[in-house]
Formats: C-alpha cells, structure tokens, sequence
C-alpha cells in the first residue's frame, strides 16, 4: 500500500471526519475524491473462518526486530504508517485473519494494536525515542537502537 504524507492540520481533518462516522481515513477520503470502494460491499452474512492456531500468532516481542530494521532503512526514522505498512506487507497472510482484523483499543485492528506496544516495549528497551523527541506519528532510533 503506498504511502503519502500530508500535513498535521490535513490529517486532524480527516481525523475529524473520520471517528464519529466509525470510518477511516481512507474512508473519508475516497469519499472527497469520489473513488468507488475497492471491495464490494454485501449484505451476506459472513463466512465462517477457522481461528488460527497459537503457533501461527507472532508475540509483540518478535515484531521489534522489524521496526529497528525498516527504521534504519529510512536512516533511522520514519511515520509509524510507513512501519506499520512494511510489517503488514511481510505478515499479511498471518494480519488478514479474523484474529488480527478484530478491532481492540480505539477501533484499531489488533495487527496495528499490536505494532504500537511493541514499538513502546522498544522504546521502553531504549531503542526508540519518545513522541517527545521525536515528533508525534514519527518513530525514531536512539543510538542504541541504531547499533542493534
């Protein structure tokens, strides 16, 4: 999925938009540009699908690997949708399952959910910088996060 970066009073916009309706930003808009939906929206109940199994689940801490990495591919920073977007890429099979897919905290799906905690588990280690730091929605290495 490609990326763009808008500016912060654009996506509050969206934001806005976005929350009260139970939609995304996304949502909103290809509402605004008047872009059909990619799927095909129906009134089918849906399938049943089989759980997945606990072996086939990935922990918080096995997803840490993947940020440091991805961020020092950017030269040791990047929006969190940028590494929110190459981790989904990598895991897809596994973060399109009904388990991942389900909403948690804030309507977020549990595969994002999951991403967040193991960037502040990161950040906790030391390895990434506070939003203070940083910037908000931007995750940057400490030194030691660039040295692993």
């Amino acid at each position: 999925m490609p990326l763009i970066e808008i500016d912060q009073d654009v996506w509050n916009f969206l934001q806005e938009k976005a929350k009260p309706l139970g939609l995304t930003s996304n949502d909103v808009l290809r509402k605004i540009l008047k872009v059909r939906p990619k799927y095909k929206i129906t009134l089918e109940p849906p399938k049943v699908v089989r759980p997945i199994s606990l072996k086939s689940r990935i922990s918080q801490d096995d997803l840490i690997p993947y940020i440091i990495q991805f961020l020092k591919e950017k030269g040791g920073s990047a929006p969190k949708g940028y590494v929110e977007q190459k981790i989904f890429q990598i895991f897809r099979d596994m973060f399109e399952q009904t388990y991942y897919q389900q909403k948690v905290s804030h309507g977020v799906p549990r595969w994002q959910h999951n991403i967040a905690w193991a960037k502040e588990r990161a950040k906790h280690m030391g390895l990434i910088y506070p939003s203070s730091v940083s910037g908000r929605g931007v995750w940057k290495l400490t030194e030691k996060g660039n040295t692993r």
